[in-house]
């Protein structure tokens, strides 16, 4: 019964996601606009090398927004009433919110194949085209210098950052009282929490207060292990970051357990 549970609640957030092609198209732009112009802009400052340290941290993004959409599907049920549903299943409430956080992590995992899809497709049109005489380069400044992960390194990384970032979804999702206290929560902790993680910078250098913050933040180990994948200007080992989002995604999901039990699964009338 639980093993059908899980499959179903996983199932229907992948129907969601698939269904939803704005939402993949989106998860394909951003993280491109963000190579052409936040990294186009900053390699001219700060050279070739600014490539290399952008890459993995615009991949981390991606699976932090794929990953807070659980949140967004946790605020949609309760306003609709499926949640109510799902709770009326004979599992705990914790199976809830675990099948919800491994829905998000998969479609997550989805997005982010696909920018490293796409990205593979622009590194291949860029051989193909150089020969000819043309320089993609003058477009995309990051082609023809992005060196390509370690697969068994990335896998397992983009597992545990995929998880790391739906259980922050998820736990937003507990706590937010309405669709549009969702989103408003959203800016407020996916921004801070992207900036404060390394993704455009390195930590070390940050003043003391940020460079705590930057520490005490669980994205930031999720950019770092995506840095050793790509063999590219890690700060941590890879068994701090992968224990520290072990420990935060476990602490996350029982902090949102605990919400839910408190909050109910319906969006209450009077908000």
């Amino acid at each position: 019964m639980l093993i059908q549970f899980y499959r179903a609640v996983i199932a229907r957030e992948s129907q969601k996601l698939l269904k939803q092609r704005d939402r993949l198209a989106a998860a394909m732009v951003r993280p491109v606009l963000w190579l052409w112009i936040i990294g186009g802009g900053m390699q001219a400052l700060a050279g070739i090398d600014y490539t290399a340290r952008l890459l993995p941290g615009i991949i981390g993004m991606t699976l932090l927004f794929g990953g807070m959409v659980g949140g967004l599907s946790i605020a949609l049920d309760k306003d609709a009433g499926t949640m109510r549903l799902l709770v009326t299943a004979p599992v705990k409430t914790r199976h809830i919110l675990i099948a919800k956080t491994l829905g998000a992590a998969l479609g997550a995992l989805v997005q982010m194949a696909l920018l490293v899809a796409l990205l593979l497709g622009l590194e291949g049109l860029y051989a193909v085209l150089t020969p000819l005489g043309v320089d993609l380069q003058q477009a995309l400044p990051w082609v023809g210098r992005t060196v390509w992960p370690q697969l068994h390194v990335l896998l397992p990384a983009a597992v545990l950052a995929a998880l790391s970032c739906a259980a922050l979804g998820v736990l937003c999702g507990t706590f937010a009282k309405s669709i549009d206290g969702f989103a408003v929560m959203m800016n407020f902790v996916i921004f801070p929490v992207f900036f404060f993680s390394g993704a455009l910078y390195p930590i070390d250098p940050m003043p003391a207060l940020a460079r705590w913050v930057s520490l005490l933040n669980p994205f930031s180990y999720c950019v770092d292990m995506l840095r050793h994948a790509f063999t590219s200007h890690a700060e941590f080992s890879l068994i701090l970051s992968s224990t520290v989002l072990i420990v935060s995604t476990l602490a996350m999901l029982v902090v949102a357990t605990w919400k839910f039990s408190q909050s109910g699964a319906a969006v209450p009338l009077n908000t």
